[in-house]
């Protein structure tokens, strides 16, 4: 049960971290902070709460607010999924070589990038 609440977590973790990196900067400045230091800095509710003299449900009030604000971008633009098309599509290019492949490979960047 501990190990299962730990990879939650961690999956978690790496979601927020992986979407303040390409949204971060669409937060306030506080929201975007408070998600830096409980994720990046591990830093308690009750710590933040103390640092910006607010209560605990304020800081978790606007955690909250800030994870679902990162996701519903991540819903309307795609930049995850888009840079991962883009990842997918290089890599082909790198171990197919000059072939129809690498030609598909550039067709499907464009496509991508047009979008």
């Amino acid at each position: 049960m501990l190990a299962t609440y730990f990879l939650r977590y961690k999956v978690k973790f790496f979601e927020i971290a992986t979407l303040r990196s390409y949204y971060g900067a669409l937060l306030t400045k506080k929201q975007n902070d408070m998600l830096k230091m409980h994720y990046d800095e591990d830093l308690s509710l009750a710590e933040i709460a103390e640092i910006y003299d607010v209560s605990r449900q304020a800081v978790a009030d606007s955690l909250a607010k800030g994870e679902k604000s990162l996701r519903e971008y991540d819903a309307k633009l795609g930049l995850i999924a888009k840079d991962a098309s883009i990842l997918q599509a290089l890599k082909s290019l790198e171990t197919e070589g000059q072939s129809q492949e690498v030609l598909e490979a550039i067709a499907q960047i464009k496509r991508v990038l047009e979008d």
